[in-house]
């Protein structure tokens, strides 16, 4: 049975400081690409400020992280630039990982027309409410989670996790790092730095798929095994949000099964009307179908508050038009970063 209301039970957050990793992000005055009406709406935007964002001597503080930023203490995160101080990647490292994973941030040449849209733009850098549904998932949906509520420690499976509209994947990486199996998914035209992205940090586990005209061939993964998911993996693959591309994702992955479903759906900073229009509506329909799959699913929206952003109107529609949702339920809200997270789950 739906529910009509959004529950609310957000944690109240308090800033913490520490001192040893933080993100900066940096406004450039003059930027060279990209809608600039739509990009300055969205707020404190991650731009290329030609700057290591780990320098704490670095006198520009212009949209910086203040001292009491709450993302602070959850990810050291750092840009890597050229000798023309352009930014060509981002490191990072997380609570737990024993090692630094680095992110190619520059398109190839073919991608870079549609930046004027700004939505591949915003693909190319790390937002804040990544990181903090990122440090969720990771304390509160651990890998060996479990839809039933126990773990799946004792018979050694490990959680699926799609990611949609994943930009860098940061999130998702961190999850696979951590020991789950990942699907990460964006717009084909940002797929090329995604998969080398990848396959250049998880090289043993990273799983390809082999395609001709952006038609990618069937795995036979209906079968999909125990076996097969006793061992993480991690994929890039392109998904428009639409049911019917969601099942062809499903027949593709090596980490679940089209009966199976996911455990864990992931969506972070994807509505926002002035620059990706009324996709949402999308979004909320792939949503649905996921929990039409698995009711047990649980799907995570991880947004940081804009005006007009439209995220109201997709809360709305998920509880009032899409009919496999059960529950939305407010989880976390943050003002001082203007960070809301929302959890929605099936009809069980």
């Amino acid at each position: 049975m739906m529910q009509t209301t959004i529950e609310n039970n957000a944690t109240s957050i308090t800033n913490n400081t520490n001192d040893n990793a933080f993100i900066k992000e940096e406004e450039e005055e003059n930027p060279t690409f990209m809608t600039i009406e739509n990009r300055d709406k969205m707020g404190k935007l991650s731009q290329n400020n030609n700057k290591d964002i780990s320098d704490e001597d670095d006198d520009d503080d212009t949209m910086s992280v203040e001292s009491n930023d709450s993302c602070k203490n959850l990810i050291s995160l750092r840009s890597i630039r050229n000798r023309d101080d352009l930014e060509e990647a981002v490191t990072f490292t997380y609570p737990g990982l024993e090692r630094t994973i680095r992110l190619s941030t520059l398109l190839e040449p073919d991608d870079l027309a549609p930046l004027f849209a700004g939505a591949q733009w915003a693909g190319t850098r790390v937002w804040r409410a990544a990181i903090r549904a990122a440090h969720y998932l990771a304390t509160t949906y651990p890998p060996n989670y479990s839809n039933n509520g126990s773990s799946n420690e004792g018979t050694k499976m490990t959680t699926s996790l799609l990611e949609l509209g994943c930009g860098l994947g940061v999130p998702g990486m961190i999850y696979h790092a951590l020991g789950g199996s990942v699907v990460l998914t964006d717009q084909e035209e940002v797929m090329s730095q995604l998969e080398k992205n990848v396959e250049m940090n998880f090289t043993e586990s990273y799983t390809s798929c082999t395609h001709h005209d952006n038609d990618y061939e069937s795995n036979d993964t209906e079968n999909t095994s125990k076996n097969d998911r006793q061992k993480a993996t991690i994929q890039a693959l392109p998904l428009n949000w639409s049911r019917p591309s969601l099942h062809k994702l499903l027949s593709q992955t090596t980490c679940t099964s089209p009966t199976n479903g996911f455990d864990i759906v992931l969506n972070c900073d994807c509505i926002y009307e002035p620059l990706y229009g009324k996709s949402w509506m999308y979004l909320a329909e792939v949503i649905d179908e996921c929990l039409k799959i698995n009711p047990k699913c649980v799907v995570l929206t991880s947004v940081e508050r804009r005006n007009g952003d439209g995220v109201d109107k997709f809360l709305k529609r998920l509880i009032d038009e899409e009919k496999h949702v059960g529950s939305v339920s407010k989880i976390l809200e943050d003002q001082g970063d203007c960070i809301e997270m929302y959890l929605c789950t099936g009809c069980l």
